[in-house]
């Protein structure tokens, strides 16, 4: 291929700027190739400048060759983060779909039971069954006084905001 087909090719997926400085008193070239891609790949290589200095004459050799080992490169580190952007979405969307399936089971399991709850035979409160504990505990309130208009407190409990 010539020079203009590589960059050509090249181009096909980014942005090029190309840069050209000469060093009268080396005698030398130097060549920037700096892609921008044109799909947002968030991938900082594929920016990656190819930045060349050599004498003419080498530019004219092998410039081509470099280029397409360039290109070759950039296709791939391309390809690469195009299948990791597809293996990071894979993976949002599994974890979603488990998400979405532990809430699920969660939701439909039943409500766990309080401990000291009325169902729970291994309760025992010091009055002997747990109808008795729950009548000692309703026997601990003590009504509103007269006039007052707050709620009844438990009478082991101070009434702090009365």
């Amino acid at each position: 291929m010539s020079m203009f087909e590589e960059l050509y090719q090249l181009a096909l997926g980014a942005t090029l700027t190309l840069t050209i400085s000469a060093d009268e008193r080396s005698g030398k070239l130097t060549v920037n190739v700096i892609p921008k891609p044109k799909a947002d790949h968030g991938e900082a290589a594929l920016s990656t400048p190819l930045s060349l200095t050599a004498a003419p004459a080498e530019f004219d050799g092998s410039f081509v060759s470099v280029l397409s080992g360039y290109r070759s490169e950039h296709r791939s580190l391309a390809e690469q983060a195009e299948a990791t952007k597809d293996l990071l979405s894979a993976a949002k969307t599994a974890s979603a779909n488990k998400a979405r399936g532990a809430v699920a089971k969660a939701s439909a399991k039943p409500a766990p039971k309080a401990v000291g709850s009325r169902d729970d035979p291994d309760v025992d409160d010091e009055s002997g069954g747990s109808e008795a504990g729950e009548a000692a505990s309703e026997s601990r309130t003590e009504p509103a006084a007269t006039g007052d208009t707050t709620q009844a407190q438990p009478a082991s409990e101070p009434l702090l905001f009365g």
